[in-house]
């Protein structure tokens, strides 16, 4: 089949669309593997940006949910930087990543702003920033909003007088009504008279002198192709866009399609505009449609000139717009901002139709099993099962001490594994090897070593050692940056029905072996000491999190936060540790340890305060309990809000159990104090469901003493959430 792996470079708004269609009708939807590739997980509608400026829309109601969309059409998902196209090896090159094989590609990847200007290239960041990406730029406006009298700050620039920069100016206005705005045009630069009025009127400047360096600026000097276009050897007109034909396949390669404002038709010349972003997207689904079934593509004839609308949101006015066909300019008029208004909210609400449709259908059934760690048996037939066996002797730390080397090194071992958590089998193979070694860590050992087992879906050969060759790398660049080796392991085809997107049916587990120095390196699950404080590496909630994104009710950036804390390393905070075991060696720094994973925080806590108490009972020594501070834990973004729409992990249920060690019995007793624990019964409950989250990933908790416990918090990440009384 020709399209064995698509590959949708750019999450754009044609691609966007694409994935609209299939989501909505699966039919339709090319066979094979398909994947979307974008540097970040939105996309921001760029038709309703210059509202949000102006205070007529929030961002978060024009973020296309490029993650979610993908899902919902059974395509995987990347969040990478395209750096290039090896076009004769078929591979996209993707920035500190490996590359992605393809036999069809489309790209959808915008352009960049136009820093022709040497002044302009050599720009303070902090000072000059450019329109795009819009995400950045956004940024840079909101931080300008320092001043409650506007008339203070200093004046701020637009560079560039086109219809991006005029329309910018007048969205600036609405939001600073006193501040002094600068729009800075080429000399000989002609604006429109009915523009030039209002701009007048409403007090922006019209300047072409450079304006002071001290002055901030936005430049909306028009848009270029990345340079890795340029440097691909596709072929390009003189703006650096790609000629594609009529069928929007690009000459002269017919496995490569370009679109939106970084591709172009061949002697049909158009300006980047949205308008035909938004309309390709219809006729380059339908032919990779087509050319999946080995059939022939049609033509696509664009028109010629598009309508653009320019809004002007006045302070204590009803909003007007200007219209421009082919360079002749009306209005402003009341009825076409009316009708602007109309148009975006009809285009952007085609993305929320989906979320409106799961979030019908979660209130009406149960939700979606969770993935990662979150899917692994529940404690009470896991104990169960372990205390009937008597071939093998577990171990009540996180790793097994499998022998001594001749070096006098102590050689561990751990194993762990799940179903895959993200579609990106890359960026799933590091967290599932960063949560592999946390048993290591836990240990306060290093990993020097892994094997894998991997059960792949059943897809054609090629397509598994796509999958495969992504996920062992995600693996080893986890391994390598802490000095280890992935050194062997074993595949598995599965025998049912592969599920779409194909990556998720990806299920792997990793063995995963560390060495300890000498024995006071070794950090036990037990050995709590009275007086200890209780410290943790990172927040908790990641099964809350992951339930809501399976169920497709998480915003983005929450999700994109969880994601950037998971895929962070550990390792580090262990050896800094055991730097201060060498540098004190006569004092102990870690009394106890343990990772919190599936069983929660109440859970894992549990496993070390029983630990402990089992040797104090055999020495007949008091048993001590664990006070936790509910107001010290700390807790991801949004997982509050998501616990108050109902959600939580599936294993969820099942960590109830350790819920009776509050106030339990004396061996095993956690006491909860907090602020506001009598007043607010609604933030009591919360922590408790998440105290028993399932964590994928998740932190390093150590038990130590106060002096000890103040040189962590102050080298970080380390917080306090309690003590052992």
């Amino acid at each position: 089949m020709f399209t064995d792996h698509l590959v949708l470079a750019g999450g754009g708004h044609t691609h966007a669309l694409v994935l609209l269609r299939w989501a909505m009708n699966p039919k339709l939807k090319p066979a094979g593997m398909i994947t979307l590739v974008n540097k970040e997980s939105t996309t921001i509608y760029s038709g309703m940006f210059p509202g949000v400026l102006a205070g007529k829309y929030k961002i978060d109601k024009i973020l296309i949910d490029l993650r979610t969309i993908a899902s919902k059409a059974g395509v995987s998902f990347v969040m990478a930087e395209i750096e290039g196209i090896d076009l004769k090896k078929k591979k996209l090159l993707l920035v500190g990543r490996p590359e992605i094989e393809y036999s069809l590609l489309s790209l959808n990847i915008g352009t960049k702003t136009n820093l022709n200007s040497r002044s302009l290239i050599r720009r303070d960041k902090d000072l000059v920033v450019p329109i795009k990406p819009f995400s950045e730029s956004y940024k840079f406006i909101v931080a300008q909003d320092i001043h409650k009298d506007d008339s203070l700050a200093k004046p701020f620039v637009i560079i560039g007088g086109g219809f991006a920069g005029i329309e910018i100016a007048f969205s600036l206005r609405k939001r600073w009504p006193k501040r002094s705005i600068l729009l800075k045009v080429k000399s000989g630069r002609k604006i429109n008279k009915n523009l030039l009025r209002y701009l007048k009127d409403l007090n922006i400047e019209i300047t072409q002198k450079n304006p002071s360096i001290s002055y901030p600026r936005l430049i909306c000097t028009g848009n270029k192709s990345y340079d890795w276009i340029k440097d691909s050897g596709l072929p390009i007109d003189k703006n650096g866009r790609v000629l594609t034909k009529k069928t929007l396949q690009v000459l002269n390669y017919p496995e490569l399609f370009a679109v939106g404002d970084c591709g172009v038709i061949k002697h049909h010349f158009r300006p980047s505009s949205g308008v035909w972003a938004v309309r390709s997207a219809k006729p380059l689904a339908k032919n990779l449609e087509l050319i999946s079934k080995g059939l022939k593509l049609e033509e696509w004839k664009p028109q010629r000139k598009a309508i653009q609308l320019l809004d002007i949101n006045f302070a204590n006015k009803e909003s007007k717009a200007f219209i421009s066909w082919g360079g002749v300019v009306m209005g402003p008029y009341n009825f076409l901002s009316r009708l602007k208004e109309l148009i975006d909210k009809k285009f952007i609400s085609k993305f929320y139709l989906i979320k409106k449709i799961d979030s019908e259908m979660f209130s009406g059934t149960e939700m979606i099993k969770c993935r990662g760690c979150a899917a692994k048996l529940a404690f009470i037939p896991l104990k169960s099962a372990l205390n009937k066996l008597d071939l093998i002797e577990t171990s009540t730390d996180d790793s097994i001490n499998i022998g001594i080397l001749k070096s006098s090194k102590t050689l561990i071992q751990s194993v762990d594994g799940f179903p895959s958590l993200v579609s990106d089998p890359w960026l799933n193979g590091r967290l599932l090897a960063f949560h592999s070694c946390s048993d290591i860590w836990a240990c306060g050992g290093s990993v020097i070593s892994a094997q894998s087992v991997v059960k792949l879906p059943s897809l054609q050969n090629h397509l598994q050692q796509e999958l495969l060759f992504q996920l062992l790398e995600g693996i080893n660049s986890a391994l390598t940056i802490q000095g280890a080796k992935l050194i062997g392991g074993h595949t598995l085809e599965s025998r049912k029905i592969s599920e779409e997107p194909f990556s998720l049916d990806i299920e792997s587990s990793l063995m995963v072996n560390g060495i300890i120095d000498e024995k006071k390196y070794f950090w036990s699950k037990g050995g709590m000491e009275k007086g200890d404080q209780i410290l943790i590496s990172r927040p908790l909630g990641t099964g809350i999190i992951f339930a809501a994104f399976m169920n497709g009710q998480i915003k983005p950036h929450l999700l994109d936060l969880v994601l950037k804390e998971m895929n962070r390393s550990q390792h580090y905070i262990v050896n800094y540790i055991n730097q201060l075991t060498n540098i004190n060696l006569h004092s102990k720094i870690i009394n106890a340890c343990t990772d919190i994973t599936g069983f929660g925080l109440l859970g894992h806590l549990s496993e070390m305060l029983e630990s402990t108490n089992n040797d104090k009972l055999k020495k007949n020594l008091e048993p001590l309990k664990i006070i936790l501070e509910l107001d010290n834990i700390p807790v991801y973004d949004g997982v509050k809000e998501l616990i108050d729409q109902g959600f939580e992990s599936s294993l969820a249920p099942s960590n109830e159990i350790f819920l009776k060690n509050i106030d339990g019995d004396k061996n095993l007793r956690f006491d909860l104090v907090s602020n506001n624990f009598f007043s607010n019964e609604s933030f009591y409950n919360k922590m408790l469901k998440i105290l028993i989250d399932p964590q994928t990933c998740g932190p390093l908790v150590v038990s130590c003493s106060p002096i000890h416990a103040q040189k962590l918090i102050v080298k970080g990440p380390w917080i306090k959430i309690g003590f052992v009384s």
